[in-house]
């Protein structure tokens, strides 16, 4: 379904097909892209590590900390080109109890430390020579929906059931002709099914620091 589909099925819903519209374009077009983006937060829905503007960092002699896109919501994977072995994933706790001064240490990565920085990417020992590291992410979609014929970056399957965050939202729009808890409700719990509850700010931010240390991948 493209953006023009989308919206026209949620209009046919809500039973709002005549000029004026109780919800305009610009309603559900927000609608829409919000339904993609809060579908890729709960169902971890995007992988990659081939989109270089996500993905690809360029690591330089003598540093050690490098931004990261902030579409990324959680990494799973970290190689650094012409080191055969992906990063460990390595707490700061745990270097600053097993290997004092590491801060310091410079040398070709072995680890990154995803608990120091926010929306950064830190790498242990600090390089010496300039490298290329690959990511493999979780992410959000790249670009909002602006088109008609613009299409979610989801697979095609999961597009009908963004359907229903978008009637969640119309019909919690604060007006007399528009809002209606019941409906608003019923169309949420049919989004829940189909991609989960609420992934929390707190839960991101804790899983993005604290999980995946061992081999089990567990959550993401």
């Amino acid at each position: 379904m493209n953006l023009e589909a989308l919206k026209t099925t949620v209009r046919r819903r809500l039973d709002d097909l005549q000029a004026p519209y109780l919800w305009s374009e610009d309603d559900l077009t927000e609608y829409a892209n919000d339904a993609e983006r809060e579908a890729c937060r709960r169902a971890r829905l995007i992988v990659d590590s081939t989109t270089a503007e996500i993905v690809s960092i360029n690591l330089s002699a003598s540093t050690a900390t490098y931004d990261l896109d902030q579409r990324i919501l959680f990494i799973k994977r970290v190689k650094v080109a012409d080191i055969s072995t992906p990063l460990r994933r390595v707490s700061f706790k745990d270097l600053d109890r097993g290997a004092p001064g590491w801060e310091d240490e410079t040398g070709d990565p072995q680890a990154y430390v995803p608990d120091m920085d926010e929306d950064k990417l830190r790498v242990y020992p600090i390089p010496t020579t300039a490298a290329t590291a690959t990511l493999t992410v979780i992410r959000l979609p790249l670009e909002d929906m602006a088109d008609d014929a613009d299409t979610p970056e989801i697979k095609p399957r999961y597009h009908d059931s963004l359907t229903y965050w978008m009637e969640y939202r119309a019909y919690s729009k604060q007006d007399a002709e528009t809002k209606n808890d019941q409906k608003a409700m019923k169309a949420l719990a049919m989004f829940e099914q189909e991609f989960g509850k609420k992934s929390s700010a707190i839960d991101e931010a804790w899983i993005a620091r604290e999980h995946g240390y061992t081999e089990e991948e567990g959550v993401y």
